[in-house]
């Protein structure tokens, strides 16, 4: 009997433990989910209205906390709960990171400049670094803040004027984040930069809805616009003219104001000014500095409008929720001033209250989705390369676990101690702002945001009288229908803003 060669045995071992392994990674089940069709997959069962609320029910169902779809070219696995998230989303993050790429954002519409959209690579770390820095560090909060607070000031004194509190409040976001980034600040609902972003992430909702065919199949965007069922090519051009407007209107207004000397302090013209002067000549970084201003004004124009419209009709379905922090803002404030940033530690229920409108119903719903990059399992399921990992925000601020009883109820007692002060352990309501390396840059500056315009509204106004476009009375978040669109927007509705401090206070606390 000739000798063993101990070595090769070794090996032919180890490939048989790999082949091994591969059969049973290969066997593995998908998570559950509905059945699909052959080719067409899940296309029949994807929700028209709150699909979140469909996504979580089904998780329920299948007793999974991870749900998946069946789409042509992929596969689609939506995550309802944060110990999923956490798991895949931050443990796993070096593959689990990446963007996909959406033929109608990137090529036809040319948004491969947004931070959210940019694929794992370091021209999207470089671009988070800068807006970092530029936005969401105590240094730059500082500096924000000025503008915050006179932004919310002219929303107060246009409210003594009109009833239009969803124009009004839109021009209040938009106006904040403009007089941050550009030094600009727009008079009125119609002026072009209130325009440009309202119109581009109309055509964004639209593109997040899955119904163009170009996504699933690339290769359709070279088909000729003159051809039957190429729509895609007329929004795609409607929204590369609104996209590139949005980028370079404003950065060339700023440019040309610094040229002349007129240029008010912004971040644009901060940076426009180096540009100037020689301290800054890279093209590379100039075109990285106009692309992150681009990503601050169109994210200040949507995400923080919802979340504004989301406090307002919070606030008039919820009369004891006001009158709880009327109380709070009256025994700080005497009646006599407006709130300042210095007051946040001493008005912990205004910071309950924001805190609980980002939980109630979640500005976006899910997450931008995360692309698998690498053959992984998990709970005992295989997730392929190539899979699209879906976040269900709403659905994991559901979550009892995390944020207590009675969750489908706006509640902002949840968010504070038996002794009314802020609940330090309930820090889960960060997960609002994403996760893991994809987590939003410009959270901190989003919640200054939330938290000024709120606390001046409650001091000044008394929101009351809710009713829907029709004119019927509006009792209970349970009837409203949000849109199913990237950012989900309630149901238009109107109601009155009864003031309730001296007028004066508010036209003395501004110069213009």
């Amino acid at each position: 009997m000739p000798p063993v060669d101990l070595n090769l045995m070794a090996l032919a071992l180890l490939a048989i433990i790999t082949v091994f392994v591969a059969f049973r990674k290969k066997g593995l089940p998908v998570p559950p989910g509905p059945s699909p069709l052959p080719i067409l997959g899940n296309m029949f069962d994807l929700p028209q209205k709150e699909s979140w609320k469909v996504y979580l029910d089904w998780g329920r169902q299948f007793n999974s906390e991870i749900i998946s779809l069946k789409v042509p070219g992929t596969r689609l696995h939506i995550l309802n709960s944060a110990r999923a998230v956490q798991d895949l989303l931050v443990k796993r993050a070096n593959i689990y990171s990446d963007r996909p790429n959406s033929t109608m954002l990137n090529d036809l519409i040319g948004t491969a400049w947004l931070i959210p959209f940019m694929n794992n690579t370091d021209q999207w770390r470089e671009h988070r670094r800068l807006f970092r820095q530029e936005f969401d560090t105590p240094a730059a909060s500082i500096v924000n803040k000025g503008h915050e607070i006179q932004a919310t000031r002219r929303l107060l004194r246009r409210l003594l004027t009109t009833q239009d509190y969803e124009g009004d409040v839109r021009l209040a976001a938009v106006d904040t984040i403009l007089s941050i980034t550009y030094g600009i600040t727009p008079k009125n609902f119609d002026h072009p930069f209130i325009r440009t972003p309202e119109g581009l992430n109309a055509i964004f909702a639209d593109v997040a809805k899955g119904g163009y065919l170009v996504d699933m199949f690339p290769l359709l965007k070279h088909l000729p616009t003159w051809f039957p069922g190429t729509k895609f090519h007329k929004v795609g051009a409607k929204g590369r003219d609104l996209a590139l407007a949005l980028l370079m209107a404003p950065y060339e207004e700023v440019k040309s104001q610094v040229q002349n000397g007129t240029a008010v302090p912004s971040v644009a013209s901060k940076f426009l000014y180096e540009v100037q002067d020689g301290s800054v000549t890279s093209p590379g970084e100039i075109e990285i500095m106009r692309n992150v201003l681009g990503n601050a004004y169109l994210g200040g124009a949507d995400t923080s409008v919802c979340a504004l419209y989301n406090f307002v009709l919070a606030m008039a379905l919820h009369p004891e929720v006001q009158k709880k922090a009327h109380k709070a803002l009256d025994d700080l404030l005497g009646g006599h001033r407006l709130p300042e940033f210095s007051d946040v530690p001493h008005l912990p229920y205004i910071s309950a209250i924001t805190n609980e409108i980002l939980r109630w119903h979640p500005v976006t719903p899910f997450a931008i989705y995360h692309l698998c990059t690498e053959d992984n399992t998990y709970d005992g399921y295989h997730i392929a390369k190539g899979s699209m990992m879906i976040p269900n925000m709403w659905g994991i601020m559901q979550d009892e676990s995390l944020f207590g009883a009675n969750t489908d109820k706006f509640d902002p007692e949840r968010f504070l101690k038996p002794d009314q002060s802020l609940n330090p352990d309930m820090s889960a309501i960060d997960l609002a702002f994403g996760f893991g390396r994809r987590t939003c840059p410009g959270k901190l500056l989003a919640r200054d945001t939330l938290w000024i315009l709120a606390a001046h509204i409650l001091t000044a106004y008394e929101i009351i009288d809710p009713v829907d476009m029709t004119g019927k009375k509006l009792t209970s978040e349970s009837s409203l229908e949000y849109a199913n669109a990237m950012v989900s927007f309630p149901p238009r509705c109107k109601m009155t803003f009864r003031l309730r401090i001296p007028e004066s206070i508010i036209t003395e606390s501004l110069a213009t």
